[in-house]
């Protein structure tokens, strides 16, 4: 009897995992050893078809893979076929050096942690709630983050978070947390990048669902005019909010929304501006991937 061997690459892939009996954190264990380091959520990824290997060093990577699942060579690098085109059409995912300014500050602030800029959208976040506020000197004065999140892979135990500060005079504080703890903080000082890995309050399987919830101090007088926040695959909503203190209103606010840092920013009209409460709200349903933010002036 002659087996069939799936057509795509990603059901490909899931097969030869299956067969090798290997879990995803073994495999890459096994990849960082061959010095060609995917990361778990990666893995999931490609096997799930919701990315695929496309820069030199990801199809090194699958070489490498078909060895480790005994594969014969080939039998994954023959499936992926010439790269996709990039344009408007592709909006399943992209990667974080396409939405982030200075990328290298952030693999080297999650490296810290023992992470990769790969695992920053893992577990899947479905929904995500930022609300920034802002004190009477006119300075980001703390964050609270609400997230709705799925899990790619059985075994899901923590998740990543990323803000770059004006100036890190000190350390941020996390002030409280739900459904998860904090775990480990470090930072890239140079360019001020701060990494937080959090603990899940408990170990999801792949599919399930979990909320998680915590707030953040600023280090003092942090004195930009922006927030923002980045999506890697499509969501189900977002809502980016600022609070300002009442005696520090600006005079103006605008939302917007960058998909690439090679990109212009897009202002949007789907925003507003409570003055009595001096709050700003910017929800989109169905955020594509890229940057959101909100910029405010004094003058």
């Amino acid at each position: 009897m002659t087996s069939t061997v799936p057509a795509e690459f990603g059901p490909a892939l899931r097969t030869a995992i299956e067969r090798s009996g290997l879990s995803l954190n073994e495999i890459s264990r096994r990849l960082r050893a061959r010095e060609t380091p995917v990361s778990i959520s990666a893995l999931s990824y490609w096997q799930n078809g919701e990315n695929r290997p496309e820069r030199a060093s990801s199809l090194a990577a699958v070489t490498a893979l078909e060895t480790i699942l005994g594969q014969r060579p080939e039998t994954l690098t023959g499936l992926l076929g010439p790269r996709r085109p990039r344009g408007r059409s592709n909006h399943r995912m992209v990667a974080y050096d396409q939405v982030w300014r200075r990328p290298e500050t952030i693999a080297r602030a999650l490296a810290k942690v023992d992470a990769t800029p790969e695992e920053l959208d893992t577990p899947h976040r479905l929904s995500q709630y930022v609300s920034f506020r802002v004190d009477e000197s006119g300075h980001e004065e703390s964050m609270r983050v609400r997230r709705l999140v799925r899990a790619d892979h059985d075994g899901t135990s923590r998740f990543l978070f990323v803000i770059r500060c004006s100036s890190l005079t000190r350390e941020p504080v996390v002030l409280f947390t739900e459904g998860c703890s904090p775990a480990r903080f470090r930072a890239d000082v140079p360019s001020s990048t701060c990494a937080f890995e959090f603990a899940l309050d408990r170990t999801l399987a792949a599919g399930e669902l979990a909320v998680v919830e915590f707030g953040v101090r600023f280090p003092p007088g942090q004195n930009g005019e922006h927030a923002q926040m980045a999506i890697y695959r499509p969501a189900r909503d977002m809502v980016l909010q600022i609070s300002f203190d009442p005696a520090c209103l600006p005079r103006h606010c605008t939302a917007f929304f960058q998909p690439r840092t090679a990109s212009p920013p897009e202002e949007r009209s789907e925003a507003s501006f409570d003055r009595e409460t001096g709050t700003f709200q910017f929800i989109t349903l169905d955020p594509l991937p890229g940057q959101y933010g909100i910029r405010w002036s004094w003058t």
